[in-house]
């Protein structure tokens, strides 16, 4: 799919968020500011998140309360109660992944989303990876894989 905007970005990942059902391991895979908070973003937005998301990247991992009632446009109920949105770009050994415990996150009420999946070695065995890259000043490339 080609985003020509922040909010073509934010479209698409609401697109995925609608069709998502809890317990999925998201990878984000692109260069610095190719859009993949803005992604996250989208999806959390599309989920009824009305927490500011942030970039984790100092943070290492966001958490954010999906709440009970559906987000208008959802017609199915929402069995998603969090989102953790994580970013292995500043982490500098697979120990420092282990401490985050991030396996206990892997619940069926919640969605995991990691930036930079691939900085460390071990492999995450994502459910869905999403690729975004630039092909221009505003326009992106998203591509979305299910494993």
């Amino acid at each position: 799919m080609i985003s020509h905007s922040a909010n073509d970005t934010q479209t698409i990942a609401a697109d995925l968020a609608h069709r998502l059902h809890g317990g999925e391991v998201i990878a984000l895979i692109g260069d610095l500011g190719a859009g993949k908070t803005t992604f996250v973003q989208g999806l959390a937005l599309a989920l009824g998140v009305t927490t500011r998301v942030k970039s984790p990247t100092f943070s290492i991992v966001n958490e954010y309360q999906v709440p009970d009632s559906p987000s208008p446009g959802l017609d199915q109920v929402i069995h998603i109660k969090r989102l953790v949105h994580a970013d292995f770009y500043r982490l500098k050994n697979d120990a420092e992944l282990s401490a985050l415990s991030l396996s206990d996150e892997q619940r069926a009420d919640t969605v995991l989303l990691i930036e930079w999946p691939n900085a460390v070695s071990v492999d995450l065995h994502p459910d869905i990876t999403i690729t975004i890259e630039h092909r221009g000043l505003d326009e992106r490339e998203i591509t979305i894989a299910t494993n």
